[in-house]
């Protein structure tokens, strides 16, 4: 059996081993146990999201970046049950943003493909997977974001646009920090009323946090992924030796500690998720995916 996830070094793991359960509910929690039991020979990959049922932001933007990198030495071949999944994952941009990448098994008719990018925009609380080539689509993302925020999740004007700026500045980052690649987000919110939360996930392709700080020789020495991770989220740690720069992580940071939220990191073979309401974060180790990965969920503010 071949190795899983071999190509160019993007990622590996051990291949899926039979009486291993498959993965139902995809999210950033899950992600890696998932691509584990995916299969390549580094001519070919299948990614098989048969048996999903259920998926989030935190999985389809990292899922998205991961076929656009390794689409540049294999070909990718995506499985769908003919259910409400394959369906989401139109309605959601997904399968979008993976024309001429991917193969979907079964296809999907461009019909169909056109039916669902015409509905782009249309439902407040779901952001598609989006393409982050430059900033020209941003303030109509972020005016989105900030609607959600204000009017489903309850937060102050001065809180919402606060957090917008933030993800603006994490979006700006997967074209500022990289060349020849790509940066997605996507939103949705889940939760009844009372209970809501949104989910915000941004990711890229490029090079990773450690590689990308390491070319400012005044950043200290970094001997792991989880060191790059630390460092980012300090303010001022930048590629760039421009004071103004540096301050994206570090206050995604901030305002999620201010509003009690979660958010994870990840780059390279490391991740942190923080819990805010503990105000600490935890490492874990992780396949090795490229570029940058951030996922930020936030409560509602109260009842609604």
């Amino acid at each position: 059996m071949a190795e899983l996830w071999s190509i160019d070094g993007i990622l590996s793991s051990e291949f899926w081993m039979s009486g291993v359960l498959p993965i139902t509910k995809l999210t950033s929690t899950t992600l890696d146990e998932f691509l584990g039991q995916q299969a390549s020979d580094g001519r070919q990959t299948v990614i098989d999201l048969t048996p999903v049922e259920f998926v989030t932001p935190g999985a389809l933007v990292p899922l998205a970046a991961i076929c656009h990198s390794i689409a540049k030495s294999s070909r990718i071949t995506i499985r769908l049950s003919d259910g409400q999944l394959r369906t989401y994952l139109m309605r959601s941009g997904f399968t979008s943003v993976l024309a001429g990448i991917a193969d979907f098994n079964p296809s999907i008719p461009i019909a169909r493909t056109r039916i669902f990018e015409a509905l782009r925009g249309t439902n407040p609380v779901i952001l598609e997977v989006t393409k982050i080539e430059n900033g020209a689509a941003l303030p109509d993302l972020l005016k989105q974001i900030v609607h959600v925020l204000r009017y489903r999740l309850k937060y102050q004007k001065y809180d919402a646009y606060d957090i917008a700026i933030a993800i603006s500045e994490i979006c700006q980052n997967t074209f500022d920090h990289n060349s020849d690649t790509c940066g997605f987000i996507a939103m949705q919110m889940y939760g009844a009323k009372g209970k809501r939360f949104l989910e915000i996930a941004v990711a890229d392709h490029g090079v990773g946090l450690r590689e990308t700080l390491l070319q400012n020789s005044k950043n200290p020495p970094m001997n792991s992924d989880f060191d790059a991770i630390e460092l980012a989220t300090q303010l001022g740690a930048s590629q760039f030796d421009d004071p103004t720069r540096g301050t994206g992580l570090h206050h995604l940071l901030q305002i999620a500690y201010k509003h009690e939220a979660a958010v994870e990191f990840r780059t390279g073979v490391a991740k942190v998720r923080f819990r805010m309401d503990k105000r600490r974060g935890w490492r874990f180790g992780c396949s090795a995916t490229p570029g940058v990965l951030v996922n930020l969920n936030l409560p509602s503010k109260k009842k609604v």
